[in-house]
């Protein structure tokens, strides 16, 4: 079997023709490269090089070979600096779930797309899931980073590395026709008793809606559901729509939809919502760490 290092000898004697500057060229002596080439030749029983005391000449059969081996040679040494740019997290592919207010936060938006431009050659594989369901398939090695809303009380595992991206507010979304939209100051929680409300389903795992239920809970009631609805804008626009009010972090305030008033809330607990990154430390991925150390610059 011919090795790497025989291709090299004969592509510099092909390329000099001349074996003793093919032999300073490779830092060998010129006897041991005449061997190499008798021995390639031996081996591939044919001759390839056309040899007088004056020149050296490559046959038909050596011309051949000369491309196929420079092809050879550059493509090992693609595949060489492929594998030492994907050790350094300079290509391949991330693989990100994050939950669907993600892309109205400007800390998000502005960090990925600066990571795509900086690294044209990381293939980023996106996909919008619950927050149950990105710890899931983080936890199953499945993605590589999840972005989600946790419960103000969730308990991630202990292999569950997390980075804090963004603090938001949640707010009280009210149609704008409804008698408290002109409410001045913030609207105390207990007043949304009786109410009708739109919201997700309780326990598909949207941080934030547990923590609604939760909010409610503390000042006496539970929240009073006449419609739900999986998507963010689905349940702005049933909002709007005088279907019922709804609480919702302050960054889907992004989506533009008319007829909806965005208010302040009155509660003794806490309204932050964060928005965390997620991996898996027991999952050894130099481009996620790349990719999780500049997503934080």
């Amino acid at each position: 079997m011919m090795e790497l290092r025989q291709l090299r000898y004969f592509v510099a004697v092909a390329e000099e023709l001349h074996f003793t500057r093919a032999a300073e060229r490779l830092h060998i002596g010129q006897p041991p490269l005449s061997l190499a080439i008798q021995g390639i030749e031996r081996e591939l029983g044919v001759v390839l090089f056309k040899r007088t005391k004056r020149k050296v000449e490559l046959t038909a059969a050596g011309e051949q070979f000369l491309q196929e081996a420079q092809l050879a040679i550059a493509q090992f040494n693609r595949a060489v600096e492929t594998a030492r740019r994907a050790a350094r997290g300079e290509t391949g592919t991330v693989r990100l779930n994050y939950v669907t207010s993600l892309p109205l936060i400007d800390v998000f938006t502005r960090a990925i797309r600066r990571f795509r431009i900086e690294n044209p050659e990381v293939h980023l594989e996106l996909g919008i899931r619950t927050t149950q369901q990105i710890v899931d398939a983080v936890l199953l090695k499945s993605i590589d980073v999840g972005f989600i809303r946790p419960a103000l009380h969730t308990i991630l595992p202990r292999c569950i590395e997390v980075h804090e991206l963004f603090t938001d507010r949640l707010m009280l979304v009210l149609p704008v026709d409804h008698p408290l939209a002109a409410h001045e100051g913030p609207v105390p929680i207990g007043r949304l008793h009786n109410e009708p409300f739109v919201l997700r389903p309780r326990g598909t795992g949207a941080g934030f809606y547990e923590q609604v239920f939760a909010l409610c809970a503390e000042a006496g009631f539970v929240p009073e559901i006449v419609q739900e609805a999986e998507e963010a804008a689905t349940i702005l626009g049933l909002t709007a729509a005088g279907v019922g009010l709804t609480i919702a972090p302050k960054a889907l305030g992004a989506i533009r939809i008319s007829d909806i008033v965005w208010k302040e809330l009155e509660t003794a607990s806490d309204l932050t919502s964060r928005v965390i990154m997620i991996s898996n430390s027991e999952a050894e991925n130099g481009l996620r760490d790349r990719f999780v150390e500049e997503m934080m610059r």
